[in-house]
């Protein structure tokens, strides 16, 4: 059993779809607590390198120390995986990407993940960064914060809860995860598959993040430094995510983007990506069972040509 801190999602599955090779060079677009990165050196540590990225250096801290028997096979890079073809110089053999967060940074890192974290509400990733969550939940308007709440978030009650947000904040300051979740479950009372606050802290992580701008500029750029024959292997947790990967890698697919109405294609558009899972891959019941948060996750293989 994977400790509650480390648990990788599908690592079996996206090792298997990776392909691994001797002196192949692999990158792991969002390190996080290195459980795939692990997972890869140990299937097969006479590959060239590990390209290791992610946005938080506490994150890379920790991998470090669980990848220290590894090191003379990794690089470390602090960046966002959107700009991977300027954090990395050479073309790789594959590319593997979890937009989870881990539990660990959930409980731990004190930034307001947490539904029920006493800590000041922040939500980034990378702390140099400037808009935090208790800025958009204590200074952005009703309509604004509905918006987004309903946008990223696919919130029913957004604008119930975007009212009832700023109702509380005209009395106090909302300082933290417990004091928002608090307010959210008075809208969200009789919800019970997921906790109430699920979709809020989602929208919020996302905006504060720019998540989505961010995971379509990665589809782009990863193209630049794979090379044919590479795979590129995508897990998402959430719809909206899912729904920018599965049309990237149908655009990248098609050999023709012209208009329906145009009798002669003259787009010179070119095929970049074959889709190797028609069907997302799912984590099986054993692992749902064991890790109840990879319920959502799904899986997307592509290989560049």
């Amino acid at each position: 059993m994977q400790s509650n801190y480390h648990y990788t999602v599908m690592k079996d599955e996206a090792i298997e779809s990776l392909l691994i090779k001797d002196d192949g060079v692999y990158v792991d677009a969002t390190l996080g607590m290195g459980g795939h990165s692990l997972g890869i050196l140990e299937i097969n540590s006479n590959l060239k390198k590990i390209i290791c990225i992610d946005n938080d250096m506490e994150s890379i801290e920790i991998a470090k120390k669980r990848l220290s028997k590894y090191d003379q096979k990794i690089e470390f890079i602090c960046g966002n995986f959107k700009n991977i073809h300027e954090l990395i110089s050479e073309k790789v053999d594959g590319i593997i990407v979890d937009l989870g967060l881990s539990t660990y940074q959930i409980l731990n890192s004190k930034r307001g993940f947490s539904f029920n974290d006493d800590s000041k509400l922040d939500m980034r990733i990378n702390l140099n960064q400037k808009l935090t969550a208790h800025e958009i939940v204590n200074t952005f308007s009703v309509t604004k914060l509905s918006e987004l709440l309903k946008d990223f978030g696919e919130e029913r009650n957004h604008y119930k809860i975007a009212s009832e947000i700023a109702r509380e904040r005209n009395k106090k300051e909302i300082k933290n995860s417990i004091e928002l979740s608090n307010i959210i479950e008075k809208i969200n009372k009789n919800i019970s598959n997921i906790n109430p606050s699920t979709r809020t802290f989602q929208a919020l992580r996302i905006a504060v993040n720019d998540e989505l701008p961010a995971l379509s500029e990665f589809l782009v750029n990863s193209i630049k430094v794979l090379k044919k024959g590479a795979r590129l292997i995508i897990i998402t947790f959430h719809s909206l995510e899912d729904r920018i990967v599965k049309r990237f890698f149908k655009l990248c697919e098609s050999e023709c983007i012209c208009p329906p109405s145009k009798m002669i294609c003259d787009c010179e558009k070119e095929k970049t990506l074959k889709i190797i899972t028609r069907k997302p891959i799912s984590p099986s019941k054993e692992e749902v069972a064991e890790n109840p948060s990879s319920r959502s996750a799904k899986m997307r293989v592509g290989m560049t040509i």
